[in-house]
């Protein structure tokens, strides 16, 4: 049996997770200045090699970041195409597909993003 979840909390977490999102490509460029800084005060060559895989990897989470909120968009689009559908009707009684597949996209991209985020961490502990 799939789960399911009202209307108005679907929504929600739509919106939530698109300010999740929001907020990680923003803290992402923190980062990039942060490293970009970093780049200036210190030539040693094995922080080089680190900073282009941190330069890479926060690139790349940039554009899952993009491909997610665009996900999220058409299936918020989708949603309230179905709400208009429904005009009038209680929707806090109607049960949707809790869209597993967004959930389990979202779960994995906060373990990466999470994991980089720690990474990077390291790396700035180890070179300042």
């Amino acid at each position: 049996m799939i789960p399911t979840i009202t209307i108005p909390k679907l929504h929600l977490e739509y919106r939530l997770w698109i300010a999740e999102l929001n907020f990680s490509k923003e803290e992402i460029t923190i980062f990039e200045r942060h490293l970009e800084d970093m780049v200036a005060k210190n030539s040693d060559l094995v922080a080089r090699t680190q900073v282009e895989h941190f330069q890479n990897q926060f690139i790349r989470e940039k554009e899952v970041i993009d491909e997610l909120k665009h996900k999220l968009n058409i299936s918020e689009r989708q949603l309230a195409g179905f709400v208009r559908e429904l005009s009038g009707m209680g929707l806090e009684s109607i049960k949707m597909d809790n869209h597993g597949n967004l959930r389990e996209e979202m779960k994995t991209f906060r373990v990466i993003y999470g994991d980089l985020k720690e990474e990077f961490r390291r790396f700035e502990r180890e070179y300042q």
